[in-house]
Order: C-alpha cells, then sequence, then structure tokens
C-alpha cells in the first residue's frame, strides 16, 4: 500500500479513484493557510462548513481584488512625479492697471447720457444724487494716432432699458412700496416676443453691470484693447520699476488700455527681446514697483475701486486681468510670495489636453500660446457671432465681424446673457471643446501689506518724491509692490 502511495505521488500526472481523495490530497498538501482544517475537521461538520464558508470568502475576495486592479489599469489612471529644484527660471509677466479708464472725446456725448440717466436711476430708487465725473476726455486720434476703427455715425441711447425695483424671485416688476426687492433689468429678444429680467440682489451689482451693458454698446465701434505708446503712460502710471536691484529698461513693457481696467502695462511679455530671469529665489532676486494710482474718477459708475489691478501670469499667455486678477489698495506696501509649479498632463490614453490647439474645430482669436481660458474665451465668441449675429465686446473678433451695439442688434444682450449664464453654469458645450493645457504653469500667490509711507516717513519720502520726479499727490495716491518668486519644483500628470 505504501509503495503504491508512494508511486501515485511521483508521477507527472496523478488520477485519483474520486473527487474526495483529490481533495483530500490537496488540503493535506497545499500552502494555502486553512485548507488543511476542511480535512482534518471533517468528523465535525460544523466546523468543516465554517472552514469552507472563510475559504470560499478568501476566494471571492482574491478575485475581487483581481476585478479591481484589473479595471485600475485599463483606466490608466494619474501618475504625478514631482522633481525639486532650485535653480534659476524665467520670470512671470505682471500685469498691472490703474482702474482708471479714459473717457474718449469722441464718444463723450452719449457717456454723458448715460451718467445722467444712471443720475436719475438713483434719485428714482434709493432718492440719492450720483457721483460726479470728472470729465477729463481723450481725443483718440491724438493719442493713439495709429488707430483706424473710429466712432463713426449717431449714436441712439436706448433709454427703454432701465433699472426696475423687482419682485424678490426676480420674475417681474416689485409691487408700489414694498421694502423688500431686488433691482435689474428687462432683456428681450429682437422681436420682443421672448423677455426675461437680469436680477441682482445688490444694487451696486445691478447698477454696475446696467452701466456696463449701455457702455459696451456705446463703444462698440472702438476697439476694447488699445496698444498705446508707453512714454506717457509711464510718466503718469509708473514711478519706479527694479528688477534685482537694476532699473527696469523701458522695451521690457507692453502698454495698453482696458475699457475697464484702464491704463495698464505688462513687464515681461513674451515677444520682448530680453526676458527678465531670475537667478534663485528670494525677494533679493525679484520685481519692485512703485505706481501712483490717482484717482481721476473719469468713469466713477464703471470702475468703482479704488488702487491698480495686478495679474500674474505666464509671458506666453494673454493678460486676463478680468479673469484671473486681482486688487491692491494704494497707500500701502505689498509683498506677494509666487509659487510656481509646471504641470504636464500626459494626454493620449490618460486624458484629452491641447499643446496649441490647432485641432479645435477653431482658430484661438489669441496671438498668444494655447491656454484654456483663451480657449473658453474664443469659442464663446464664435458662439455668439453664430447665435446673436455679433460679437462680445470684451473678446477679440474673427475677421469680418462686429461688436454688438443695439443700434444695429436689438436683440443681442437677450442672447449673449443667455449663453452666458450657462458658461457660468459651466453648462455651455464649449466647456467640451476646450481641453485643459498639456504643459500648464501655475501660481500660487500670499501676499501681505502694510502702510506705506508711514506717518513717519512721510515728511521725507513725499518731498523726496516731488523734487525726484515733480510728483504732487498726498501719501494715499501711492503704492509699492515687491514679488518674490519660489520654484518647489516641478510635475507631471
Amino acid at each position: 500500500m505504501e509503495s503504491a502511495d508512494k508511486v501515485k505521488t511521483e508521477r507527472w500526472i496523478v488520477y485519483y479513484d474520486s473527487f474526495e481523495e483529490m481533495f483530500q490530497y490537496f488540503c493535506d498538501n497545499t500552502t494555502i493557510h486553512g485548507t488543511i482544517r476542511l480535512n482534518c475537521s471533517k468528523r465535525n461538520k460544523m466546523k468543516t462548513t465554517f472552514w469552507l464558508v472563510i475559504f470560499l470568502l478568501s476566494i471571492a475576495i482574491m478575485y475581487w481584488q483581481f476585478g479591481i486592479m484589473i479595471n485600475h489599469y485599463w483606466a490608466y489612471p494619474i501618475s504625478t512625479a514631482i522633481s525639486l529644484q532650485s535653480k534659476g527660471n524665467t520670470f512671470p509677466a505682471v500685469t498691472i492697471c490703474n482702474l482708471n479708464p479714459y473717457r474718449f472725446d469722441e464718444v463723450n456725448t452719449y457717456v454723458n447720457q448715460l451718467d445722467k440717466m444712471a443720475q436719475e436711476t438713483l434719485y428714482s430708487v434709493y432718492k440719492y444724487d450720483g457721483p460726479k465725473a470728472r470729465n477729463q476726455v481723450i481725443h483718440l486720434q491724438d493719442f493713439l494716432p495709429n488707430v483706424t476703427h473710429q466712432f463713426n455715425g449717431s449714436f441712439q441711447l436706448d433709454q427703454s432699458i432701465v433699472l426696475l425695483k423687482l419682485q424678490e424671485n426676480g420674475s417681474g416688476p416689485a409691487l408700489p412700496g414694498v421694502k423688500k426687492f431686488q433691482l435689474g433689468f428687462k432683456m428681450c429678444n429682437s422681436s420682443g416676443g421672448d423677455c426675461y429680467y437680469k436680477s441682482y440682489w445688490s444694487g451696486v451689482d445691478a447698477l454696475h453691470e446696467w452701466y456696463k451693458y449701455h457702455y459696451i454698446n456705446i463703444m462698440s465701434k472702438i476697439p476694447p484693447v488699445l496698444n498705446t505708446a508707453g512714454e506717457e503712460l509711464a510718466k503718469n502710471f509708473i514711478f519706479t520699476c527694479d528688477f534685482i536691484d537694476k532699473p527696469c529698461i523701458e522695451r521690457e513693457y507692453d502698454y495698453f488700455h482696458h475699457p475697464i481696467y484702464g491704463s495698464c502695462f505688462t513687464v515681461n511679455p513674451q515677444r520682448k527681446e530680453n526676458v527678465l530671469y531670475s537667478p534663485r529665489p528670494g525677494k533679493k532676486y525679484g520685481l519692485s514697483l512703485k505706481v501712483k494710482v490717482d484717482q481721476n474718477d473719469n468713469m466713477p459708475l464703471l470702475s468703482s475701486a479704488a488702487g491698480a489691478r495686478i495679474m500674474i501670469h505666464n509671458p506666453n499667455q494673454p493678460p486676463l486681468v478680468e479673469h484671473d486678477g486681482f486688487d491692491i489698495r494704494p497707500g500701502t506696501e505689498t509683498s506677494i510670495g509666487i509659487k510656481q509649479d509646471e504641470v504636464k498632463h500626459l494626454g493620449g490614453k490618460y486624458g484629452q489636453c491641447a499643446s496649441d490647439g490647432n485641432d479645435l474645430g477653431f482658430k484661438l482669436l489669441y496671438s498668444t500660446s494655447y491656454t484654456l481660458q483663451a480657449c473658453l474665451n474664443s469659442c464663446f465668441q464664435y458662439k455668439m457671432i453664430e447665435m446673436c449675429g455679433c460679437g462680445y465686446y470684451f473678446y477679440p473678433l474673427p475677421p469680418d465681424t462686429e461688436y454688438c451695439n443695439y443700434n444695429k442688434y436689438p436683440g443681442w444682450g437677450h442672447c449673449f446673457y443667455r449663453l452666458h449664464e450657462k458658461m457660468l453654469d459651466h453648462r455651455h458645450h464649449c466647456f467640451t471643446q476646450c481641453p485643459m493645457q498639456c504643459t500648464e504653469t501655475r501660481y500660487q500667490l500670499s501676499a501681505g501689506t502694510a502702510q506705506w509711507p508711514s506717518p513717519t516717513s512721510k515728511t521725507w519720502v513725499i518731498p523726496v518724491l516731488n523734487w525726484h520726479k515733480g510728483y504732487n499727490t498726498t501719501s494715499k495716491s501711492l503704492s509699492a509692490c515687491d514679488w518674490a518668486i519660489n520654484w518647489p519644483g516641478s510635475g507631471r500628470r
């Protein structure tokens, strides 16, 4: 008997007389923990059943884990690799605006009509006389001699679009005498058959949006972003600019005028010859600016903030200050620390990304490299032209198109706000057409402020400024900004 068993165990392929015999041999010789209990406890059926349940449950959990790992593999999960470095890098571009938009002489008559209409609205709703603008105008031809798109022809301010007291749900005009109401204005399509109320709980927001809507209709024949001459802006806005304790060179600036944020300049744009390079992190190797932020109050209902608008961005990207900028107050010294991350998305099987925007199905309207926001703006502008017949004033135009104004396109406001609400709710199809960037530079900012100049130091700072630059103002109109950058590493996804 022993010799027969020995022969059976020594064969390459062993045949058993019954399943019970094979199972008993497997339980006695396998290295799987617990299976021997199925054989040695067969006289106790309860114990055998208990160990059988544990064995089958273990097998089920093992295959369940196999399934999770296989699904995880075929899902191509995101992997992140971070490398730390302390070497130098290209300094980011810094765009700063003075929040004082110009009043152009070519449209000043219509802007004055709008100001009067706004003052009447404020008095009818709040019994308050509105602010008086300084009415300091700029001649477009004298200031920008190369501009060919000038405001020509007559314009009629649409006085039917007025601010109204609305019901709490914003569905219609409020009843007389109610104390709790929203404020808004009525927008209708070109036929007048489809109307809705654009409502706000804040009267400030409602007045600002209503004023801006009329304003962009008035400005529709003037380009929204005007590349201006640098000397005039540097004289009236930039007081000092230093990079690594050396004066900035004027050719390192880009100047332009924004219809909402006023005169702006960008330090270290991409197309300049001498790109700013910081050899190492720290405030000493950063950018320092002192700017004049006099509040001229040319457009008090359009630009209500006092100070300066700042955006820190990649030199290859357009300065979209309306989307990514932040404000600093006058009379302060603001120190901004920048944490820079380089993120690379693998794309392909790991997710959709774009490097140049050539495969989007439409052409980007910005002359810079691809960014998600530039793609969204371009996509929205194409949809505006398709649905509304004209373009939104704050985005670039495709060839052979024009900006909207309600004299020529009566229902464009109704069309625009419907599309814009979808963009705000991320329900617009542009979010599916515009993928993330394959290579992206992200900046995380941390800021600290202090009064500048201090009550003691202003006794000598102001006289020195007056003597050095002929600058006569109060300390509240000055601001100092310091940028220091850190490079903690780069990532790949």
